[in-house]
């Protein structure tokens, strides 16, 4: 294949013939990338939005295309369409995935990958014209030469399935036994098992590898006899310096615990950069039971 050898056209001009086009695609790019990066495309320039379904689907099958069968042996288009990555391109021999193919869609499109559709002029009987971008679109499902990839909606199916960490509870004073009126100091602890905030859940989702790493959104602490505190970062702690303190007013059993709001990050094939996984999910740590019990003055005969 040929390299492509980017056309250089002033912004208006390509803005004008974007909105002058029939339908929504633009044929030019301007070359505003440094080096003529293969696959590098000015989007603000040429794209003044991403192309609904209906584009999508009317994109035409050869020039002149009204919807009547293309005469024979005339010239066609192939399509193909890839995550909308800055090093994607047709005549790489690798596909990247990336955090903006599957973060920039709008909200009742989100899961979706985002896809630039690239097409390419065949001349019968295999006289291929340079690839040239065709326009960007989050109807994956419908993108021509477009095939099942990594999507938001996996992430956050993985995220959900993340063996986390159960979030316990110890208190002090000592033995989860404390009195009436005494302030009660909590502290989480952490399970052996699980992922923990910061910690690296590594798998491989649709032939590629991906790293989950969660993070803490926040605690919400049950002390059992209705009060709460939270949401809050704090991991509480010991006397004298523990910020999570609760106080009981009547003796009693009462059955506490904790839950965690967890958020999670992504990195894809390994790489350095991480972005953001928009779900959060609540996970509840085993119960602890705590004794409040009654002082009484009781006098001594000496």
């Amino acid at each position: 294949m040929s390299k492509v050898k980017a056309r250089r056209l002033t912004a208006p001009l390509a803005l004008l013939l974007f909105l002058t086009q029939p339908a929504a695609v633009a044929d030019h790019a301007v070359d505003h990338c440094p080096g003529n990066v293969l696959g590098c495309v000015d989007e603000e320039a040429a794209y003044v939005q991403l192309l609904s379904r209906q584009e999508v689907l009317a994109l035409p099958a050869y020039p002149g295309d009204k919807g009547a069968p293309r005469p024979e042996g005339s010239p066609y288009y192939e399509y193909v369409s890839l995550p909308d990555c800055a090093v994607n391109h047709p005549e790489r021999d690798q596909e990247i995935m990336c955090g903006q193919a599957l973060k920039q869609c709008p909200p009742e499109l989100e899961g979706n990958t985002r896809l630039r559709i690239w097409r390419q002029l065949v001349t019968p009987p295999d006289d291929r014209s340079p690839w040239e971008a065709a326009g960007v679109t989050c109807y994956s499902d419908v993108a021509p030469g477009a095939r099942p990839r990594l999507t938001m909606a996996d992430l956050k199916a993985a995220f959900m399935r993340t063996p986390w960490a159960k979030p316990t509870i110890t208190t002090q004073p000592k033995g989860d036994v404390t009195l009436v009126n005494l302030e009660t100091f909590y502290r989480v602890t952490w399970s052996g098992a699980g992922f923990e905030p910061a910690e690296t859940d590594r798998r491989v989702l649709r032939g590629i590898p991906v790293s989950i790493r969660p993070k803490l959104v926040g605690f919400t602490y049950h002390f059992g006899d209705g009060g709460t505190l939270g949401p809050t970062d704090s991991l509480g702690g010991i006397y004298p310096d523990g910020d999570v303190v609760h106080t009981y007013l009547r003796p009693g059993e009462f059955t506490t615990r904790v839950t965690t709001t967890f958020g999670a990050d992504f990195s894809l094939d390994g790489g350095a950069t991480w972005d953001d996984i928009p779900a959060t999910v609540d996970v509840p740590g085993p119960s602890t039971t705590v004794r409040v019990k009654e002082a009484r003055a009781v006098l001594v005969r000496q």
